[in-house]
């Protein structure tokens, strides 16, 4: 197995942290290797939030419960209220990460898009603009775990989105897309069980409709 299949089979999603600081040249590389992934036209749509500084991750923190706290005055099943509470315990992990990264989504323009829109109606071909920040995601991921970091791709923490675009500065049309925390992992994760392959994989051999 070459090294990169084993960077990608040995990545998991960490949650507990060192306090160990996260050299700038190690950040700039793992945004590097986030920069280099492919985006629909090449827009790289994506721009990254490093955060550091502990005062605005608590500020943060305290936005997301708040918004849990908020959520949940207006649930009113016992099931749902009990499961957003003991989902929700995993939205503020990130403050015990050295580094916070806020991914942001930037606008993604399509002409072929805007064009099948005008004359024919269909509002999307696909989501190209995320797409591509997920890909950048990705790589992200990849090269903190080659680094001998940790991280997690967070996506609950948005129930926040409006606060934390206030406390980030993030404008319309941008968006924040995910919080990945970084950091030295505290603890070492186990690897999660995964579908076989003949599972998720279809070889398709003949073609099911005969064109005319």
């Amino acid at each position: 197995m070459s090294d990169f299949l084993k960077v990608i089979e040995t990545r998991r999603s960490v949650r507990k942290f060192k306090s160990t600081p996260v050299p700038k040249e190690d950040l700039l590389k793992i945004i590097k290797a986030a920069s280099m992934a492919p985006s629909g036209g090449n827009q790289q749509n994506w721009h990254f939030i490093i955060i550091e500084n502990k005062k605005i991750k608590e500020t943060m923190r305290v936005a997301v419960e708040q918004a849990v706290k908020d959520l949940l005055a207006k649930v009113n099943s016992k099931k749902a209220s009990e499961e957003i509470s003991s989902y929700s315990k995993y939205f503020t992990f990130f403050t015990e990460a050295p580094v916070l990264i806020c991914v942001i989504e930037k606008p993604y323009d399509s002409l072929i898009t805007r064009l099948i829109e005008k004359y024919t109606g269909a509002k999307r071909l696909s989501n190209s603009g995320i797409q591509g920040v997920s890909a950048a995601i990705e790589n992200l991921l990849l090269a903190a775990h080659d680094l001998g970091y940790g991280a997690c791709w967070m996506t609950g923490p948005l129930l926040a989105r409006e606060a934390f675009n206030k406390i980030l500065k993030v404008n319309a049309p941008d968006q924040i897309a995910a919080l990945i925390p970084i950091g030295i992992p505290d603890s070492a994760p186990g690897a999660p069980p995964r579908k076989p392959l003949e599972e998720i994989v279809t070889f398709l051999k003949t073609c099911g409709v005969i064109f005319l």
